[in-house]
């Protein structure tokens, strides 16, 4: 007989509350509460509780003084991050650098961490991809084409914490509308341009290609990045429809 593999059942419990709070009904509902947890999982709520204390501890989820519910915490995502952006950024290379010769502009790849847009990679024509030398604090969703495409996910009171809900709701209605965000920098405030999400298998937002644009951009151009995007999506694994010319 093979030799049995070691299991650990208070791992398995917490890894299976870590997966009920990465589910699309927290998502959508901007975290769970112990009750809901337990009611999904089918488990006594104190083992719930218990197991979310240890979690909070290690900062691996946090929970929401107002509504006492849980979200995954960012000590889970930087565990996570440098296996998650390598591939990421190998998988994006060559449709950054494509886009960039065909439109002859900079290109970004950029993500949303700590609710300020930061950019993982960039390249510009003839140029290979590389860390951006500046802004290592990241931008305001506000400043970049970049933050509204980054927050199609996100819930209404989570984009409470980032500025105005109103202007961002409206920027990210766009987004869904056109397929793109569009920005024009004003008195040197941010940078100008155009970006599409990128999702993963799971279809979930996860990154955005920016491209430096001009106000005025003819759709052409737009397009393009949106086929950038969409190609990325898909050999992350996300089932997206070809972007029609």
């Amino acid at each position: 007989m093979g030799e049995s593999l070691p299991q650990s059942v208070g791992l398995r419990r917490d890894l299976e509350v870590l997966r009920e709070l990465a589910s699309e009904e927290s998502l959508r509902r901007g975290g769970l509460g112990v009750v809901r947890i337990a009611e999904r999982l089918g488990r006594e709520k104190s083992q719930v509780s218990r197991a979310l204390r240890a979690l909070e501890a290690e900062g691996m989820v946090e929970r929401d003084p107002r509504t006492r519910t849980f979200q995954l915490g960012w000590a889970l995502y930087t565990l996570a991050a440098r296996g998650v952006e390598t591939r990421l950024v190998r998988a994006a290379a060559t449709w950054m650098r494509g886009l960039a010769e065909e439109q002859g502009q900079t290109v970004r790849l950029c993500v949303l961490i700590g609710g300020r847009v930061l950019t993982l990679v960039v390249t510009s024509p003839g140029q290979s991809l590389q860390p951006e030398s500046s802004g290592e604090a990241g931008m305001a969703v506000t400043e970049t084409a970049a933050g509204p495409a980054l927050l199609l996910d996100w819930p209404l009171t989570s984009l409470e914490q980032l500025g105005p809900v109103e202007d961002l709701t409206e920027r990210i209605e766009r987004v869904r509308s056109r397929g793109h965000a569009a920005h024009a920098a004003a008195d040197g405030a941010g940078r100008s341009g155009l970006a599409a999400p990128v999702r993963d298998f799971r279809g979930i937002v996860l990154a955005a290609v920016e491209l430096t644009a001009e106000p005025g951009a003819a759709a052409p151009v737009a397009e393009a990045v949106q086929s950038a995007a969409a190609g990325l999506s898909r050999d992350l694994g996300h089932d997206v429809a070809p972007i029609r010319a």
